[in-house]
């Protein structure tokens, strides 16, 4: 499509995305392309609505190499109230669940079906909300790009993999657990996918994945990363619901593993 038609069919986009911008937070600054790459890629996932009437998310989160994990966690959302199920064994063997609120950050942890309180717990807590954080983002960034804070600027085109993609840089004001990292997302021309992540983190940290999907009830969804030095970030068993035993929510002797 001829850039100048994109930019003239999206100005109505773009002039409600400025409308709805919550005061005293600075304005993002997005492309009208870059927009539309956005679109069309949420739209290729299953669209926005689809997205948001999955109301509960089962994955994992699994890193390491030739299925040897050296980091293994497990969760469950529930989108439409926040209430979370956190669960992953410690190095001693311990079972340890944490079910909170991701709204609220407020919750308990269990270790082997006890109550813990403290100190541990709060770090638990801490720990567990920084893990949603982390792991819903490699499960699902490419639903995220006009989330609230979000800039996108178009980068041009790139060939990856034999695959011409759109590359769109994502960078962010003031929003998130590390708001100086910025992305550069790989949009498949074909698929309408991003195909491969780029990454400049505010620690200076760099890293770049190719993303696999998997068909979670009509969204799609990450079902691994993988480098070039053959390290792997799966996401297990990934699948949605509508409907969920509120038990889980509750109860640390259920599970999710």
């Amino acid at each position: 499509m001829h850039h100048a038609t994109r930019l003239a069919r999206l100005a109505a986009i773009v002039a409600l995305l400025i409308a709805v911008q919550p005061a005293g937070r600075a304005q993002e600054m997005r492309d009208p392309e870059a927009v539309e790459i956005a679109a069309q890629m949420m739209a290729a996932m299953g669209g926005a609505d689809a997205f948001n009437d999955a109301r509960y998310v089962r994955f994992d989160f699994k890193v390491g190499q030739d299925g040897d994990w050296r980091v293994d966690r497990s969760h469950l959302w529930d989108k439409w109230t926040g209430r979370y199920r956190f669960e992953r064994l410690l190095d001693d063997g311990q079972r340890a669940v944490v079910l909170f609120n991701v709204n609220d950050k407020q919750g308990a942890l269990f270790l082997d079906g006890e109550k813990v309180e403290g100190d541990t717990a709060a770090e638990a807590l801490d720990r567990a909300y920084r893990g949603f954080v982390n792991d819903s983002y490699w499960l699902a960034m490419p639903w995220k790009w006009l989330d609230p804070g979000v800039n996108l600027k178009y980068a041009g085109e790139e060939e990856h993999n034999g695959e011409v993609c759109d590359v769109v840089e994502l960078s962010f004001n003031a929003v998130g657990l590390t708001p100086g990292d910025v992305y550069k997302g790989y949009v498949s021309r074909a698929s309408k996918m991003m195909v491969h992540w780029a990454y400049t983190l505010q620690s200076d940290n760099t890293g770049a994945w190719d993303w696999e999907y998997v068909d979670a009830g009509g969204v799609k969804l990450a079902k691994t990363h993988k480098n070039a030095e053959g390290r792997e970030i799966n996401m297990g068993a990934v699948a949605t619901a509508a409907e969920m035993d509120d038990a889980f929510f509750t109860d640390p002797a259920k599970t999710i593993r």
